[in-house]
C-alpha cells in the first residue's frame, strides 16, 4: 500500500494537553539519557508545534518519539524534512519502494550528504500516540515494512553507553511554553501582543490580525 494511501486512512485525534503517559521502560531509558546529556528529566513540548508537524506528516507522532526529540533538543521540522526527502528520492528515481513511515533520526551518513549509505530510525504512521512501532529503514535496500527496531537499539546506536545507576524517569508534558516577553514590535506591522514562541518564531496579535514571524525581525519588550 502506498504511503499516501496509508496516510490518508489515518484519522488524527486531538492532541491531549498535560502529562503524557510513557511506558515505564521508555521513561527509564530516556531518564538515563537526559542524565548523560545534562538535561532535566521533566521535558515540555509545545502542542502547537506538534500539531503543525502532524498535519504536515499526516500522522500522529508517538509520545515516545516526542520525548526522544525533547531530550536530544531537536525540532520536529527534521521529521518533516527527512520524510519529504525520502519520499522525493523514491519518486525521482521511479523506484517501486514507498515510504509508509516517518523518519525521526539519521543513523548513517552525514547531514550534508544523507544519501551516503543512508539509514534512518523511523516509526510507522499511526493514529495512536501512546504506541510506537519503530523501524530501521535502509533507503537503498528497504524491507517492505522496515526492519523492526527498538528504543534501546536506537539509544545504543546514537548514544553508545548510557551512565550506570539510577536516574529519574523522564516526564513528558504537552503544554505551551511560558511567554516571557509580553510585547514585540515589527517595522511594518507595529507593536503587538506575544501569544506564543518557539523554534525561532513568535506568534503575535497585531491590530490588524495575528501573524507568526521570525524572531530576528522583532524587537521584544
Amino acid at each position: 500500500m502506498k504511503a499516501t494511501t496509508i496516510a490518508a486512512m489515518i484519522k488524527l485525534t486531538a492532541l491531549p494537553r498535560g502529562p503524557a503517559v510513557l511506558a515505564p521502560e521508555v521513561a527509564t531509558q530516556l531518564g538515563r539519557l537526559a542524565a548523560k546529556l545534562g538535561r532535566p528529566a521533566p521535558v515540555t513540548v509545545d502542542p502547537a508545534l506538534v500539531e503543525a508537524a502532524e498535519a504536515a506528516l499526516r500522522t500522529a507522532i508517538p509520545f515516545e518519539v516526542l520525548a526522544v526529540l525533547a531530550v536530544e533538543d531537536r525540532t520536529l521540522a527534521g521529521l518533516v524534512d527527512w520524510t519529504a526527502a525520502i519520499e522525493a528520492f523514491y519518486g525521482a528515481n521511479e523506484a517501486p519502494n514507498r515510504f509508509p513511515h516517518v523518519a525521526f533520526a539519521q543513523l548513517v551518513g552525514t547531514p550534508e550528504d544523507w544519501t551516503a549509505e543512508p539509514c534512518f530510525a523511523a516509526f510507522a504512521r499511526t493514529a495512536d500516540r501512546a504506541k510506537a512501532r519503530l523501524v530501521r529503514w535502509d533507503v537503498r535496500k528497504p524491507d517492505r515494512d522496515g526492519t523492526p527496531y527498538s528504543l534501546a537499539q536506537y539509544l545504543a546506536e546514537r548514544h553508545e553507553v548510557l551512565p550506570p545507576g539510577k536516574a529519574a524517569p523522564l516526564e513528558l508534558t504537552i503544554a505551551a511554553p511560558p511567554v516571557v516577553e509580553r510585547w514585540a514590535t515589527h517595522t511594518k506591522f507595529g507593536r503587538g501582543r506575544v501569544l506564543a514562541r518557539g523554534e525561532g518564531k513568535t506568534k503575535i496579535e497585531f491590530a490588524d490580525g495575528v501573524r507568526t514571524l521570525a524572531d530576528n525581525f522583532l524587537t521584544f519588550e
